[in-house]
């Protein structure tokens, strides 16, 4: 994420003409580490103030928040002291992740007095301090070990020192910036996060974005110049937005950075993309937790269902010499005439052989013909009953095979539901207590030359797009003897001119086992060709006149509606 003291600069620059003058109305601690400022100023503000390791981060929120019912000590000590404050100035360390909220608040006599809160966003050690107007330190969200940095110490009590200032350059102090880059023979890319002020790694990488370094780590210096002055403009010119890949955010940007690659969504204010973004965070993450415990689920059955395979097709091919205990036990009887203690031997008039037959010398030559007719009938009943799970549960494999690789598409819940209802189905979930209303089926829409063409990506939504979808004379697509999406083209007149086939056969094969792959066989046929098995589970065809397209899979189709 782009975070440094650079955007956090323009977020400021939006708090203090938002907060600025308003009245701090309520205050939340929704989590340990995280607080929710209500702010009046002619409307409610919700100011998220989060110093989670992992996702510290500062800004407007339209997000719920939640409101504990037992407030920790932290929240507290901050309605005690910051409830109907008012905040006269926000104010940032010169290029530094620090934040300072100047609050003006009242005592029990009306007597005004100022305070601090103070927030750090420094990754592993982000904090939120309150201070007196003497920088006092009343408390702090988190009590960071004093061995971290024993010239700040964070407690009631303690002075709170700033950071001390850095022995760097200032990123627009272009002066300075030219001295060093004459003098510099080191790659830029790695050199100039240590050298310049409050810059992160994605900022130089945007700064020096189209510029190669030659053999020497040298880049041209009046281009780095450039980059820096372009940078500084399009940072106050800003056009926030946020980077998305296949609908996963993956960073918030203070303008368009050329640097970063993806999908992107602008907005109004750098408040409001910050926002967005870590809400389609949050969510991603929840969706992606809820998808892994499915994917477990699956996960395991596969690898059950697996093991008693193996265990049935053992037990099948320890069964097929069964025949050779039922000639045993015949040729015991049909020679009763020979004296035999440990064994038999005799001529096997099956194979006109001689043959050696074991005998137990405790039970008689009849006795031991019924022992080997018993082990026979066993290995036969064995045999019949084991090839009836071995089809059972090939099946079943091949099925929770496509449920695996369906996992891999999920996009949204809806998705995930319908994948949660099949393995309900299938016993490996529990049935929910509250019949839950019917998700509804939402397959990808791609639009190609002016045909439409469906694509499942689950079971559900396979079996939705081939028979319910799809008309006799569309054309259906599936990869050859590979798990695979089902795809559909919408026919015109009965017609689907060659390149539509071989642009859906590339997004089929996308949305399969090959997905990596350069070239992937793709069948297609006219959708009255598939036929579903009776009793045969979601998502299962078969079709026997059809022909195969080698294409290789788009992995980024550009036509979804």
């Amino acid at each position: 994420m782009a975070f440094d003291a650079l955007t956090l600069s323009v977020l400021r620059d939006e708090l203090r003409q938002t907060l600025t003058g308003g009245k701090i109305t309520k205050v939340y601690q929704p989590e340990r580490d995280e607080i929710v400022l209500f702010v009046f100023n002619k409307q409610t503000y919700k100011l998220l103030i989060s110093a989670n390791a992992n996702v510290n981060r500062i800004h407007l929120t339209e997000m719920p928040t939640d409101n504990p019912k037992v407030a920790p000590s932290f929240c507290m000590l901050l309605r005690k002291h910051i409830v109907n404050a008012v905040i006269t100035d926000i104010k940032q360390v010169p290029y530094e992740r620090v934040l300072e909220f100047c609050l003006e608040v009242s005592d029990e006599l009306g007597y005004k007095k100022k305070m601090q809160l103070i927030f750090e966003l420094t990754g592993k050690t982000s904090n939120v301090i309150l201070t007196d107007e003497k920088y006092t330190v009343l408390d702090s969200i988190k009590h960071l070990p004093h061995d971290i940095n024993a010239s700040r110490i964070i407690m009631a009590g303690a002075k709170y020192a700033f950071f001390a200032p850095q022995n760097k350059i200032e990123p627009f102090d272009l002066p300075r910036v030219r001295e060093y880059l004459a003098s510099c023979n080191l790659p830029l890319r790695k050199t100039l996060p240590e050298v310049l002020l409050g810059v992160s790694q994605s900022t130089v990488n945007e700064i020096l974005y189209g510029l190669d370094e030659n053999d020497h780590g040298v880049i041209n210096n009046a281009a780095v110049v450039e980059g820096l002055t372009a940078y500084k403009f399009n940072l106050e010119h800003k056009k926030p937005n946020v980077v998305t890949k296949n609908g996963a955010p993956v960073d918030v940007c203070p303008f368009d950075y050329r640097s970063k690659k993806g999908d992107k969504v602008f907005f109004e204010t750098l408040n409001q993309a910050h926002d967005n973004y870590f809400y389609l965070l949050d969510r991603a993450q929840r969706f992606a937790d809820k998808a892994k415990s499915v994917s477990t689920i699956v996960k395991n059955a596969v690898s059950r269902t697996e093991k008693k395979l193996a265990a049935q097709r053992q037990a099948l091919l320890e069964a097929e010499n069964r025949d050779v205990y039922r000639q045993y036990g015949d040729l015991i009887l049909s020679n009763l005439h020979i004296p035999a203690k440990d064994s038999l031997t005799c001529l096997n008039y099956y194979d006109g052989t001689t043959v050696t037959i074991p005998l137990d010398p405790r039970l008689s030559p009849q006795q031991n013909a019924q022992a080997y007719y018993r082990k026979y009938r066993k290995l036969k009943s064995s045999y019949e009953h084991n090839g009836e799970l071995v089809k059972e549960n090939a099946a079943l494999l091949e099925y929770l095979l496509t449920i695996k690789e369906n996992l891999r598409y999920c996009t949204d819940p809806d998705d995930l539901q319908q994948i949660k209802d099949e393995l309900t189905l299938l016993g490996l979930l529990k049935e929910q207590r509250a019949k839950a209303k019917p998700v509804p089926v939402k397959p990808l829409r791609y639009e190609i030359e002016g045909y439409t063409v469906y694509v499942g990506k689950n079971n559900v939504q396979n079996n939705y797009v081939t028979f319910k979808l799809a008309s006799a004379q569309d054309v259906w697509l599936h990869t050859q003897k590979l798990h695979s999406s089902h795809a559909v083209i919408v026919a015109q007149n009965g017609e689907v001119p060659d390149s539509v086939i071989e642009k859906a056969a590339q997004i089929c094969a996308y949305y399969s086992q090959a997905r990596e792959s350069d070239k992937v066989p793709v069948d297609y046929t006219r959708r009255c060709n598939v036929k579903k098995p009776s009793k045969a589970p979601l998502g299962f065809v078969v079709y026997n006149s059809y022909r195969t397209v080698l294409v290789t899979p788009d992995r980024l189709p550009q036509n979804l509606l």
